[in-house]
């Protein structure tokens, strides 16, 4: 062989050699920028997560409080007319009422 084909043989070696490292090292990059991604696509599922989970806690303690405002005031009423009666066990069922308003109702 001669001396300028073992020339270019080693040339194309080093060349090739160096292709090999440029990809290797634009592998790790390419890997460090999917870890990237996908940690803040990660990061980012979690915020919208906790984000739903606020509003849709919100909006059940709103309808909650919508339901239960009627239902108290009508229990309210009932009581009142159940301690306006007279009778013998009106202090008594005054006591039961004030037990279970105080601790179910307007606590």
């Amino acid at each position: 062989m001669s001396v300028d084909a073992v020339k270019k043989v080693t040339d194309s070696e080093k060349e090739a050699k160096k292709i090999v490292e440029d990809a290797k090292v634009k592998a790790k990059e390419i890997i460090e920028k999917a870890k990237e991604d996908a940690d803040m696509s990660y990061k980012k599922a979690i915020d919208d997560a906790e984000t739903k989970k606020t509003l849709l806690l919100d909006e059940a303690r709103e309808e909650g409080e919508r339901r239960g405002v009627p239902i108290l005031d009508e229990a309210d009423k009932v009581c009142e007319e159940i301690s306006q009666k007279k009778g013998e066990d009106s202090g008594i069922v005054k006591l039961v009422v004030e037990r279970i308003v105080n601790n179910y109702g307007n606590s």
